[in-house]
């Protein structure tokens, strides 16, 4: 049987009749993982009989299965977003089925898929719920399903346009996208701030002020290296996610402060600029030595501190949007968070023009007016 590991749950993957089939089993128990890798089995056995017929156009058949395996290999192994994409992939076939064949995706079942999606749980799901909940932590967002829907057409299409996969009828994807609430902008206050850093260990500290200084992704700080600062141009060189291979470069100026924190760092380590001191040795590491971070070991600290500091509602990304609205305010100019986010589109920078309230209301308060002055009955008494 062909399961195997990943965290915490067994996925499948084997191949039949040429087309590759995976995904998760959503079991946590080995014996349970084969049982439902072999359901999955006579399932695909069944759906791929039609697998590489020709059509009347002379278009051949294709299946999801060996659709998303080819999209992923040509379109997505190697960028930043390579997780990412192997998850949803890894969705749309679970639900639709890797047999399937495109030419028989429709609009029905695009919309089954979206239902059934809708009733999974949230992967940050709060495990001390009950299953049921669908509170914002639990439920699956719409932004969620669609993103996914994306990827669906996107398949669809390279397999039509580039592949001359078979296509019968073409979903009519604007009906099945979601109503996605407005995009949260969480922006830390200079109090929380302080009350953060007063709560944090003080081998986090640069860390987490480093994203709150150049505004960069949590993984782009916990992943910088030594050969991308340039102390001589004052400068850091990245690769930002995008969907080109390998990731779009990127340019961070460096000020005086982001240059001091940098230089702190010096002889922690020989690769990474950002290193943590071990609390309890295990697993190869030693205590009170220093390692590079990890993507998710120190998260338990990050939200104990965040707990201690009396912060709610605030995930290591807002720090981000914490950067971006405080630049903002002071620059007072779009195209500068747009450079120094890595914007492409600077309709997603827009999400923070409301730091220039303070802006409109000094530009609303210029305007002359002939209106007469409103004078209370108190005063016209006096």
């Amino acid at each position: 049987m062909s399961v195997y590991r990943r965290g915490h749950v067994y996925h499948y993957e084997f191949v039949v009749a040429g087309v590759r089939f995976r995904g998760s089993t959503g079991q946590t128990q080995r014996e349970a993982a084969k049982a439902v890798e072999a359901q999955r089995r006579v399932e695909a056995k069944a759906q791929v009989t039609e697998h590489g017929r020709a059509s009347a156009t002379g278009r051949r058949d294709m299946t999801l299965g060996e659709a998303a395996e080819r999209y992923f290999q040509e379109r997505a192994a190697g960028t930043p977003s390579e997780a990412t994409t192997d998850y949803q992939l890894e969705n749309l076939v679970r639900l639709i089925g890797g047999g399937r064949l495109l030419a028989h995706i429709d609009d029905a079942v695009v919309a089954d898929f979206v239902m059934r999606r809708r009733g999974e749980r949230s992967k940050r799901a709060d495990k001390t719920h009950p299953r049921s909940c669908r509170c914002d932590r639990c439920a699956l967002s719409p932004a969620t399903v669609n993103r996914e829907i994306e990827v669906l057409r996107r398949v669809m299409r390279r397999a039509g346009r580039a592949w001359k996969t078979r296509i019968d009828d073409m979903p009519n994807w604007d009906v099945h996208m979601l109503t996605e609430s407005d995009q949260r902008v969480r922006e830390l206050s200079a109090d929380e701030e302080q009350s953060l850093f007063a709560h944090l260990r003080p081998d986090l500290h640069p860390l987490v002020l480093f994203c709150l200084l150049t505004g960069v992704r949590k993984n782009t700080a916990i992943t910088l290296t030594w050969r991308q600062v340039d102390f001589d141009a004052m400068v850091i060189r990245y690769r930002a996610k995008s969907r080109k291979p390998g990731g779009e470069h990127k340019v961070i100026p460096m000020t005086g402060e982001i240059a001091a924190l940098l230089q702190s760092q010096r002889g922690h380590n020989p690769v990474r600029v950002f290193t943590y001191i071990c609390k309890r040795g295990r697993q190869q590491r030693r205590q009170g030595e220093r390692y590079p971070f990890s993507s998710s070991g120190w998260t338990k600290e990050w939200r104990a501190a965040l707990r201690a500091a009396g912060i709610e509602d605030f995930r290591f990304h807002d720090i981000r949007h914490t950067t971006a609205t405080r630049i903002l305010r002071h620059a007072r100019n779009l195209k500068v968070v747009q450079a120094l986010l890595g914007h492409s589109d600077i309709a997603t920078t827009a999400r923070y023009a409301h730091a220039l309230t303070d802006d409109v209301r000094a530009a609303m308060e210029m305007v002359p007016t002939k209106a007469p002055t409103v004078v209370s009955k108190k005063t016209e008494n006096n």
